[in-house]
C-alpha cells in the first residue's frame, strides 16, 4: 500500500484570512503541515493592529485561532518577514503551495491640493497607532478642536465613534486612553465628509447606531432628504439607521457634535495660519455650510483632517509573484480581492482558498522539499513560536489597568524580550515609556 507523502503549506500573514484558510484546509486535510509566517512577533494582524479597539467581541475570534495553533502540523513563525528574513522563492520552493494572506498596510491617499499637508493623517494609520502597532509612532498628532473624516465607510464611522467616546465608554476594552486623550481631547466638532448620498453610503447601520449610544454627542445630518427619512416603504438601511440617530434625544450642550455631510467632496486643502480651510463639491455643499458665491466652493473650516477612503497594496515583492499566475501561488484576504468585506466574509473566503489549494496538492505530481527542514531550522533561530507569543499575550493581559483586557507592548525589541522569558523584571518600565503620549503639536508656542 503506497502512503501519499506528507503535504506542506506556507502561509505568509496570521490575519484573519491566513487563520481561516488554514482551519479550511485543515478540515481537507488532516495530514497538511501547515506553516504561517508573520513579520511581527505578534499573530492575527488585522484583528490585532486594523479592528477598532474598543469593538473587544470582534477581536474575541483570536481564540478559536489560538486553537488552531495548538493543532499538531502548525507551526506559527512570527519575527521572520518574507522578502527581508528569507525570500520568497526560497519560501515556495521549499513547500508544496504557498498562500499570500499579507493584507494591505498602507492607506490610500487623496491626490488633492493640500493634502500633503502634516495635520492629514489616514485612518489606517489613525488605528495602527491607536492599537499601538510596532513601527507606528508612539503618539498620535494634536487634532485640535475641529477634525474632518473624509469618507462614510465602516471605517470613518470606526473612527468617529472612538473620537467622541467618553473614557467610561472603553471599559472592557484594549484602547490606550492616555494615547486618544491627548489627542482628541479638546475635540469638540467632528465633519463627516461623505460622496455618496444616504441610501449609497458604504457604512453598516448597527455602527452608525451606535453612534446614538454616547452620551452627550448630538448628532446633525446635511444633504439628505427628510421626506426620504420618512417615507418608511422605500427608504435603505442606512436612512433608516439616520433617521433613527436623529429622532433620539439630543444634548443642548453637547460635549461633541457630529456633523454628518452627504454628498460632499473635498476639492482642496489651503492652510490659513493654523486653520485648514478644505474646500467641497457636490451636491450637498452647499447646505449649511459657511456662505460662499456661486463661482467658489463651499468650506469648512478645521484644525485636522482624517481621511477614510481605503488602502492601497504594498508588500509589491510578494504580490508580483501572483499577478504571474504561477499555479502553486494562492492570494487570500485583501491581497485577493482588496480592501472591502468583513472578517465574518473571510471565513466563507478562507474556505474557497482551501478548496483550490486542495485541488492542486491533489492534481501536481509530488516533489521532495529536502530544503524545507534546513530553512525552518536556520528561521527557528530568530522566530518567535506560538509558545513564546502566548507568553507575550499573558503578559499583556497582566499588565492591563482598570477597565482594560490588556496593556499592548509596542516595542518590537520589548516583546521578543518578552517572548524569550527575559522581561519580566523590566518590562513595566518599558511598557511605560512606548506608551507614553507625548503629543506632537504642529504648531508649538513660541519662546519669546
Amino acid at each position: 500500500m503506497t502512503v501519499e507523502p506528507r503535504r506542506a503549506v506556507a502561509i505568509i500573514g496570521s490575519g484573519p484570512s491566513a487563520c481561516y484558510t488554514a482551519q479550511a484546509l485543515l478540515k481537507l486535510r488532516r495530514d497538511v503541515e501547515i506553516v504561517m509566517f508573520e513579520r511581527l512577533p505578534v499573530p492575527y494582524g488585522l484583528i490585532r493592529y486594523g479592528v477598532a479597539p474598543d469593538h473587544v467581541g470582534t477581536k474575541a475570534v483570536t481564540r478559536q485561532f489560538d486553537r488552531l495553533f495548538t493543532r499538531s502540523g502548525v507551526r506559527f513563525l512570527g519575527n521572520v518577514e518574507v522578502g527581508r528574513d528569507v525570500e520568497f522563492d526560497a519560501v515556495r520552493s521549499a513547500f508544496d503551495a504557498t498562500v499570500v494572506a499579507t493584507g494591505l498596510h498602507a492607506d490610500a491617499e487623496l491626490p488633492l491640493p493640500g493634502f500633503d499637508d502634516e495635520r492629514v493623517i489616514g485612518a489606517g494609520r489613525f488605528m495602527r497607532i491607536l492599537n499601538q502597532h510596532p513601527g507606528d509612532e508612539i503618539s498620535l498628532p494634536q487634532l485640535g478642536s475641529r477634525v474632518a473624516v473624509v469618507g462614510n465607510g465602516n471605517v470613518a464611522i470606526d473612527v468617529v465613534r472612538l473620537l467622541a467616546k467618553h473614557e467610561t465608554d472603553f471599559e472592557g476594552s484594549d484602547v490606550h486612553s492616555p494615547l486618544l486623550d491627548a489627542a482628541a481631547g479638546g475635540l469638540r466638532v467632528i465633519e463627516v465628509l461623505g460622496r455618496a448620498g444616504i441610501d449609497d453610503a458604504k457604512f453598516t447601520p448597527s455602527l452608525l447606531a451606535e453612534l446614538g449610544r454616547i452620551d452627550d454627542v448630538r448628532v446633525e445630518a446635511f444633504g439628505v432628504d427628510d421626506s426620504s427619512l420618512a417615507d418608511t416603504s422605500t427608504r435603505s438601511a442606512q436612512a433608516v439607521a439616520l433617521a433613527g440617530l436623529l429622532d433620539r434625544p439630543q444634548p443642548e450642550n453637547p460635549r461633541v457634535t457630529v456633523r454628518l455631510r452627504l454628498g460632499v467632496a473635498p476639492v482642496a486643502l489651503a492652510q490659513d495660519g493654523e486653520i485648514l480651510r478644505l474646500s467641497l463639491a457636490g451636491p450637498g455643499a452647499s447646505e449649511a455650510l459657511a456662505a460662499s458665491t456661486s463661482a467658489e466652493p463651499a468650506s469648512i473650516d478645521v484644525d485636522s483632517v482624517i481621511t477614510a477612503v481605503g488602502f492601497h497594496r504594498g508588500d509589491a515583492h510578494l504580490l508580483h509573484a501572483l499577478l504571474g499566475h504561477e499555479d502553486d501561488v494562492f492570494a487570500a484576504g485583501w491581497a485577493r480581492r482588496g480592501p472591502k468585506g468583513t472578517i465574518a466574509e473571510s471565513r466563507a473566503e478562507g474556505q474557497t482558498v482551501a478548496r483550490e489549494v486542495d485541488a492542486w496538492l491533489a492534481s501536481a505530481a509530488h516533489e521532495p522539499h529536502d530544503e524545507r527542514a534546513a530553512l525552518l531550522e536556520r528561521l527557528d533561530e530568530s522566530a518567535v513560536s506560538f509558545a513564546e507569543w502566548s507568553t507575550i499575550d499573558e503578559h499583556e493581559q497582566r499588565q492591563a489597568g482598570p477597565g482594560r483586557v490588556r496593556a499592548k507592548e509596542q516595542n518590537t525589541e520589548t516583546l521578543l524580550r518578552i517572548a524569550r522569558g527575559r522581561a519580566e523584571a523590566d518590562s513595566s518600565d518599558a511598557h511605560a515609556e512606548a506608551g507614553r503620549a507625548s503629543v506632537q503639536d504642529p504648531h508649538p508656542a513660541s519662546n519669546t
